[in-house]
């Protein structure tokens, strides 16, 4: 766990499968139901091996469930409703200043942007301010994918005349050259941490039984990006399972979780 007397900063990005397990069948044989106290508390423990700072999590729980997860962590927590299925959450060893939510339901499209998860958690680190933005990008329509793109510039750009320190991060469902987002964070002078990552970008969905993909990804602002000290993607066991997968062998999620850490300004 990074120390909280150095300038040190480990931040997670995970997509969790809404804490089902993946596939959800075999898991919830071994945990019980969602939400029990065995589910609750093996999560919980998964989250707390990382050492986190900073935990972003996409396809999240109920306000009720991320609570109890958050108390377990002695974390300071901040959702961001979905406005479908999808919630987001960020949860901080640092306190939250404020928090803002880009996702929301319109009444005047079945689609709205953002309907998976997106928003902002301000955090008071030690003497800085930074801004973690989560976002959960549409997975299958590129129009809209690239329209979420173009907001989120829009914000984030509101989100650094602010506070210049941010971290995007999140389940971008979009290759990194695909026009959108990632055009727009590279162009503000972001740094792809995952670029920097061990042998450079592997699959982030990577375990039997799913579509092999990159979407998984950290962003650091100019401000942040020069103390860039290392960066992964966590594929211990328990996190993915080679094809053919055993009878019964699940593991904590569809994607996989990544890591980046760094000292801070």
């Amino acid at each position: 766990m990074a120390n909280p007397g150095v300038r040190l900063m480990r931040i997670i990005s995970y997509n969790i499968y809404g804490m089902q397990g993946y596939p959800a069948e075999s898991a919830q044989s071994d945990l019980g139901p969602h939400g029990s106290p065995a589910h609750v508390e093996h999560f919980a423990q998964v989250l707390q091996s990382f050492g986190a700072d900073v935990i972003a999590l996409q396809e999240g729980v109920t306000q009720s469930l991320a609570r109890d997860l958050a108390r377990q962590l002695s974390m300071h927590l901040a959702t961001f409703p979905s406005p479908t299925a999808f919630p987001g959450h960020v949860l901080s060893r640092w306190p939250v200043v404020e928090s803002r939510t880009f996702s929301h339901v319109s009444a005047d499209e079945d689609v709205p942007p953002f309907s998976r998860t997106a928003g902002a958690a301000l955090l008071e680190g030690p003497d800085l301010r930074l801004w973690i933005v989560n976002i959960h990008l549409h997975p299958g329509d590129l129009d809209l994918r690239a329209r979420e793109g173009d907001l989120l510039h829009d914000r984030l750009s509101a989100l650094v005349a602010e506070t210049k320190h941010a971290i995007v991060v999140g389940d971008f469902n979009s290759a990194v050259d695909e026009p959108g987002i990632h055009v727009h964070l590279r162009d503000m002078g972001f740094l792809n941490t995952m670029e920097n990552a061990d042998g450079g970008l592997r699959l982030t969905m990577d375990t039997a039984g799913i579509r092999e993909w990159i979407v998984d990804h950290i962003y650091l602002s100019p401000s942040l990006s020069p103390g860039l000290t290392h960066a992964r993607i966590i594929r211990d066991e328990g996190f993915r399972t080679d094809s053919p997968r055993p009878d019964g062998r699940w593991d904590h999620s569809d994607h996989l979780p990544v890591c980046a850490e760094l000292d801070l300004p």
